[in-house]
């Protein structure tokens, strides 16, 4: 009977091999989420840049992040972008003029994008295994989306196995356009108040264009 019982253990492996790496996958995932969902708030330093070989096209920016259940703020150099979940603030700081527009969360700036479970979309799943990276191990993740709606169909994910923090992702779109997104420095849970998410109008001296 053991023997039998083996045998059909076996076999149900080998018709599915892909299953224990979608469990896999899909429990990594899930703590990450769930461990978003705990955070009030959270900050970091982050670097951002597009690659595209063939065009040739490269960009790469560094700022400040911070976020808070929908809320964000986004510090860069050459511009800074306030969202308190219902108006976006668009300072272009070479300029001095800001925009103010009707926040839409479909039009995902990326930022905002990483912090939420856009992974829940992904059509192929595969667990890359765990990666040591300056001393820290990451569990890696390989994702396929198959909606042509997306701007995006192949993902990479880093997620910290020690914190569930999602710290490094690259998307790649259909015309092969590479966009990376890593976190460093990330502090979590600092009560940051809602003024952090709405830009100062009051102190400012240049254009304003409102547009909401």
């Amino acid at each position: 009977m053991k023997r039998i019982t083996l045998s059909l253990l076996l076999l149900f492996i080998a018709c599915f091999p892909g299953l224990p790496q979608e469990d896999t996958v899909t429990m990594i995932l899930s703590e990450a989420k769930a461990n978003l969902e705990r955070m009030n708030d959270f900050s970091a330093d982050f670097t951002y840049s597009i690659e595209n070989k063939s065009k040739p096209v490269s960009i790469s920016k560094k700022g400040k992040f911070q976020f808070a259940k929908g809320k964000y703020v986004l510090l860069m150099d050459d511009q800074e972008i306030f969202c308190d979940g219902k108006s976006m603030w668009i300072h272009i700081q070479g300029d001095e003029e800001v925009n103010i527009l009707h926040y839409d969360p479909e039009d995902s700036t990326g930022f905002d994008l990483i912090l939420s479970p856009f992974y829940e979309e992904a059509t192929k799943s595969i667990y890359e295994g765990k990666k040591l990276v300056d001393g820290i191990t990451y569990d890696q993740i390989y994702l396929e989306f198959s909606n042509p709606e997306l701007d995006y169909h192949k993902a990479r994910l880093w997620i910290d196995e020690a914190s569930k923090i999602l710290e490094k992702i690259v998307l790649v779109n259909r015309r092969q356009t590479i966009s990376t997104y890593q976190f460093t420095n990330i502090k979590t849970d600092q009560g940051l108040p809602e003024s952090t998410f709405v830009f100062d109008i009051e102190n400012f001296n240049g254009e304003i264009y409102d547009e909401r």
